[in-house]
């Protein structure tokens, strides 16, 4: 077991009265626990870690709290395009969501969770609504430029909650979205599906899901954390797309255009170089110029 999992273990051991307690309280009971000796860092990051699972929660500013019911799954709510039972869409979504978006959610702590599977006497509108307002966390899948998800993703936009955005590969977005941070899938590539796989996981778990009015008092770092992945998945997706536009330069292509450049100086003779360095000798040093004068006189009267 890693130092930071059993700083996290014993944290959880203390916080079990389900009181409120102090970081320095925190840190004379693992002192007690004789667990040995830890970084400020590694400390942080438990407490952080703890935070953004879901484990335990922020009163104040160093003053912590057991969550209850930390044991149950937090909730998260897949908007998509589904289309007829048999069609294309629906055949699409329904892989979506069995071969990503759940595995990722479950092993993340979260159960995943599409309109179309919600048994409730409401009606489908205010279920959605519901589910947009309350979720710890929404998937969206904007491919096909379907209204219905653009409506319910904008109204999950302004509660200010987490939510990540999907598309098909290559899909290209209205100008009006296209700067959304979306992350690209591929269900015909299975080192596509991994990749994506992995990078929702990393996204879940950089968001923040304590309580708004838990957040409101958070003025330090931890309550920036989930703007934080998207910026640096969109960093590397350009490093990326530069490097490959860069080894896919066509470099004949290069070639070509240097010799068209090259061919096209004008060409000079050996006796016009020989005169143009003269030349440039001779305004290098006036005293050779003037001698050089002086001695062409001397061979024109010799001449008469």
């Amino acid at each position: 077991m890693t130092k930071s999992s059993m700083i996290q273990e014993k944290v959880l051991e203390y916080l079990q009265d389900e009181k409120k307690h102090t970081v320095q309280e925190i840190k004379k009971y693992l002192q007690e626990s004789n667990i040995g000796s830890y970084s400020e860092g590694q400390f942080s990051g438990s407490i952080n870690t703890l935070i953004r699972n879901g484990s335990i929660r922020k009163i104040n500013r160093g003053v912590y709290a057991i969550k209850i019911g930390s044991d149950k799954m937090k909730s998260c709510f897949v908007i998509s395009p589904i289309g007829d039972e048999g069609s294309n869409i629906r055949l699409n979504a329904d892989k979506l969501f069995k071969y990503i978006i759940k595995p990722v959610c479950e092993e993340c702590g979260f159960k995943p969770i599409r309109v179309d599977q919600i048994n409730d006497a409401n009606s489908i509108t205010q279920t959605i609504i519901d589910q947009l307002e309350d979720a710890d966390l929404v998937i969206a899948d904007i491919s096909g430029h379907n209204p219905n998800v653009f409506y319910e993703m904008g109204f999950r936009t302004r509660t200010n909650k987490p939510i990540i955005h999907l598309k098909t590969k290559n899909e290209r977005l209205p100008f009006d979205v296209n700067t959304i941070r979306t992350f690209e899938y591929d269900l015909t590539d299975l080192d596509s599906v991994a990749n994506i796989k992995e990078r929702l996981a990393k996204t879940i778990k950089s968001f923040n899901y304590t309580e708004q009015e838990e957040v409101s008092n958070n003025e330090d770092s931890e309550s920036n954390t989930s703007s934080i992945m998207p910026v640096l998945y969109q960093i590397l997706d350009s490093i990326n797309e530069l490097k490959s536009n860069i080894k896919n330069f066509n470099t004949e292509t290069l070639g070509t255009v240097i010799s068209s450049m090259q061919s096209s100086q004008p060409k000079i003779s050996s006796d016009t170089a020989l005169q143009m360095q003269l030349i440039n000798g001779l305004f290098n040093n006036p005293d050779n110029a003037i001698k050089l004068v002086e001695l062409s006189n001397e061979l024109s009267k010799i001449k008469k």
